[in-house]
This record gives structure tokens, sequence and C-alpha cells, in this order.
């Protein structure tokens, strides 16, 4: 198992978490196997963000700090770490939510379980203001899916999947073939877009309720302003999720048909 271990990416973003990034940071560091990089990208914060990750990157030679030069939002610090990676396997990290300490070896083991998958993705938590932690769980069993399966999973509004990235483990080499990134003219559901892009080219998904995850639910956080802008924001990411959808349902046929 050696060999595969030293083939994760974890990509940080991290925009003014000052009061959450040490737990991020030492969630990270007590994980049970620790063959992996981490890129912490630094959306120019205003507050002490930066200088607490300098720190940890004295203290671990596994994360490497890079900081814009101004705020260009968790799409571009996302696709800032992308061009940084050139690892094999890559996951997303949000720097005000946490990882339960086998977040890293539980994928790792499935992919070298699966070695034809391209898409892992495994449960999480909501973790209240209060520290109370409520697993998102699933109705029905999962495991190994078909792409359709895997899409309707991203684009359901409750669940243990859905459209986030930080549950979730991808192959650079797909990522790259393809040449997908995050849309940084989406403020809300540009993960979700990414997904449903990233699974319409992918082969082979494994997706489980297991919690391994801790997603911090603020009250400052976009998502939950609700404002004209987001709402357009959503209109907008969900057309081009469903064209998506649309697109690769036509190649598909075509495909079938010239064969």
């Amino acid at each position: 198992m050696g060999d595969l271990m030293k083939k994760l990416s974890i990509i940080l973003s991290a925009y003014n978490v000052s009061g959450y990034i040490t737990k991020t940071i030492q969630s990270i560091a007590n994980q049970t196997v620790h063959d992996f990089e981490v890129i912490a990208v630094d959306d120019h914060s205003t507050d002490d963000t930066l200088e607490i990750l300098q720190a940890f990157e004295k203290k671990y030679a596994w994360l490497r700090v890079v900081c814009h030069a101004q705020n260009a939002g968790v799409s571009a610090a996302r696709n800032t770490g992308l061009k940084l990676s050139h690892i094999e396997f890559v996951t997303f990290v949000d720097g005000d939510d946490w990882l339960e300490p086998n977040y890293v070896e539980y994928f790792m083991n499935i992919f070298q379980q699966h070695p034809d998958l391209d898409l892992v993705s495994c449960g999480f938590f909501i973790d209240t203001k209060n520290g109370k932690s409520k697993p998102q769980t699933e109705k029905k069993q999962l495991g190994l899916v078909d792409r359709d399966s895997a899409i309707k999973q991203i684009i359901k509004v409750s669940g243990s999947v859905m459209g986030y990235t930080w549950n979730k483990m991808y192959r650079r080499s797909v990522i790259e073939k393809n040449q997908l990134s995050f849309l940084t003219d989406l403020a809300l559901m540009e993960d979700q877009l990414f997904n449903v892009e990233y699974a319409t080219v992918a082969r082979g998904f494994y997706l489980t309720d297991t919690p391994l995850y801790h997603y911090v639910s603020r009250k400052d956080s976009i998502t939950k302003k609700f404002d004209m802008e987001n709402a357009k924001n959503i209109g907008v990411a969900t057309m081009r999720v469903y064209k998506t959808i649309h697109q690769n349902a036509k190649d598909e046929r075509e495909e079938k048909e010239e064969s």
C-alpha cells in the first residue's frame, strides 16, 4: 500500500478562518496515514489566517502555503491548488472544517481495493455552533454505483453525497485530460457543477454515508445569506448542471448508435 499512499494532494482553501484553521490543520496532522501533501491557499485573508498557516508550514513538511494577492473566492483558491498539485489523487478541504482521523485511510483503501474507480465519496457530519455533530444519512445502500446513480446523488438536495467537493476524492488524470476547473463566476453551487462535469467523464464510482468529514455550519457563511445575487447564482448553476447532464446523455446515445 506504500506507494499508493504517496498519491494524495489535499487542497485546503482558507479565507478569514483564524478561529477555525488550527483545528482543521490538527485534524489533518492526526490522520492515521501520513503520505500526503497539503496545499493551503489563503485567499488574501484580512485576519490572522495566513500567519497561523505559515506557523504550521514551519512545523509540518507536508504543508505548503500559498497566498492570493487579492481575494478571488473559493473557486479560484481551489483552481490555484489544482495547478500546483501534481499527484494522482486529489481532495478538497475548507479552512473552517475538520476531518475524522481515518479520512485519508478510508479513501486510499477504497481506491486500492477498486483500482478502476475515478470517484469515491464518504459521508459527513454537520457541526452546529454549540459543538453538536449530526451525521447525514442515506436511506439506501450505495457502494459501487453507475454514472447515472452517482449524478442523481450529486444533484440531490439532501443525503450523504450531494454536490460538495470535500467529501470526495478525485483522479487528477481525469481532471487534467478533460481540462476541468471551478467556475469563478459562480458564488454558489460551483462545486456541484464541478462534480457533475467530472462525473460525466469519469468511470467507476463508489459512494457511502460513512461520516468522515465535519462540515462546520457558520451563521456568517455565504450560503446562509440569501439575496437576489445568490438566487441568480443558483439559477445559473442549476441550468449549467442540467445542460451538462443533457449533453452527456446525448453524447452517449450517439456513441451507441455509431457502434
